[in-house]
């Protein structure tokens, strides 16, 4: 025996020891595509390994140490590989490339080699696991090709601990085929038409029900506000001062401006007895006294309504009572709510994109963030037509529910997200009802 092949024999076991030693499988894979050329010269190797879709896709590629999946190199070679015509190889084939780019009527990349040499990874216990690609211009010779058919089964003995077989295709084929697969189909089938109730999820808020809103009764500036958030308050109760000093110097200038016309008045009918000029502007003095008198009414009620008071007792609701201080309002702006803490609905904003057909009376489902764990019932009452911002800026649909059940009353200003049931739809649309509203806003069909 030459000496050559003394050394040649014993890479192959040193080369075999090294891939059953492999600790983990990416180790192995740079030991097949680096170290085999200890024994077989080359100039690259690429190593193929099975997909569960039966495809088989490039792991490693000697001389690099990552797989660049973009390359248009490694997407060629992953073509030839899975061409119909080298679809699960036995036995090592020597592949030309010049030749088979011609049948696949396609250009072979100038930066691969001419020759492919295809040794399949087999394993007695797991079957084909993939292909180890080695390529070169020159011919490989058969005494290469003996080496390479023993490495083939020792490398598919390394494997054995790494790769698995599963495969979808023949997953499908063991379970789906035959009688099995038309109960598998009917039983698919029927969960699919199995009727559901539609929910959809959307934030809520308790709010008051039927609150007094606070309102301002004129155009003016806020003094200040005496109810504090949360305060207990009684019908009669002060709960807002608007700024009166022009209202007071108004009511000061109409009481003068009334005393001067009742003064004039006076004066016009005593000399009316003597003077017919004085006498015919009675009238006129007259309607000009009743006019003072309804301004100074007027300045007085202004006056007065600076002052607002409670008519009916609750709980108050102030937003940021600080910022209110020296805030224009014009007539009819909401200031506070006085609310009944024992009255209270569910506030939902349902976001459009997760909208469903609601009718009324549906059933509604509360979690609030401070005991998610127990729900609250309720019964949708109404719900606005065309959707609005809500306060997270997500244009959504206004709904509201009742409150049901003997619960303690949740306390006003809690938030949480409700659970709104809808009609009874098929599993199908309640599972892909999404999946096929955007296929169809995608394709317009």
């Amino acid at each position: 025996m030459s000496e050559d092949k003394n050394i040649k024999i014993a890479r192959l076991i040193g080369l075999e020891k090294k891939a059953r030693e492999a600790r983990d499988k990416d180790e192995l894979n740079f030991l097949v595509v680096n170290e085999t050329r200890e024994i077989i010269n080359y100039t690259n190797s690429f190593l193929l390994l099975k997909s569960p879709t039966d495809k088989y896709h490039v792991n490693a590629i000697s001389d690099l140490a990552t797989v660049d999946r973009t390359a248009p190199l490694l997407t060629f070679v992953e073509d030839v590989m899975n061409d119909k015509s080298l679809k699960d190889l036995k036995e090592i084939e020597l592949i030309d490339l010049e030749k088979f780019t011609k049948a696949m009527k396609r250009k072979k990349p100038n930066n691969i080699p001419q020759y492919l040499l295809c040794v399949p990874i087999f394993s007695p216990q797991k079957g084909l696991q993939g292909y180890l690609i080695l390529s070169r211009n020159d011919p490989f010779k058969e005494n290469e090709n003996e080496l390479l058919r023993h490495l083939s089964r020792t490398y598919g003995h390394a494997y054995n601990t790494f790769l698995s077989n599963y495969s979808i295709k023949d997953f499908l084929n063991k379970n789906f085929s035959g009688r099995k697969r038309w109960i598998i189909m009917g039983i698919v089938f029927l969960i699919f038409v199995f009727p559901i109730r539609m929910t959809s999820t959307a934030p809520v808020e308790v709010v008051a029900k039927n609150p007094y809103l606070v309102t301002s009764p004129f155009d003016g500036v806020v003094k200040k506000i005496t109810a504090n958030n949360n305060d207990k308050i009684k019908s009669g109760d002060l709960l807002v001062v608007l700024e009166d000093t022009d209202l007071l110097n108004n009511f000061n200038l109409a009481k003068q401006s009334l005393r001067l016309a009742e003064t004039e008045l006076l004066r016009s009918r005593q000399s009316s007895f003597t003077d017919n000029e004085e006498k015919s502007r009675l009238a006129e003095l007259i309607a000009r006294v009743d006019l003072k008198k309804a301004e100074l009414q007027s300045s007085q009620q202004k006056l007065k309504n600076s002052k607002i008071y409670s008519e009916q007792k609750g709980v108050a609701i102030v937003d940021r009572k600080l910022d209110w201080q020296g805030r224009p309002v014009a007539v009819g702006e909401k200031i506070l709510t006085i609310a009944d803490p024992k009255e209270i609905e569910f506030l939902i904003w349902l976001p459009v994109k997760d909208s469903i057909v609601i009718k009324e009376n549906s059933k509604v489902r509360v979690f609030l963030d401070v005991n998610p764990i127990s729900p609250y019932k309720g019964k949708l009452l109404r719900s606005t037509y065309e959707p609005e911002l809500s306060p997270e800026e997500v244009l959504s649909y206004k709904l509201v529910s009742s409150f049901k059940g003997n619960k303690k009353t949740p306390r006003i200003g809690l938030r949480g997200t409700a659970k709104v049931y809808g009609s009874r739809v098929m599993l199908f649309y309640y599972l892909f009802r999404k999946p096929i509203t955007f296929v169809r806003q995608l394709i317009g069909v």
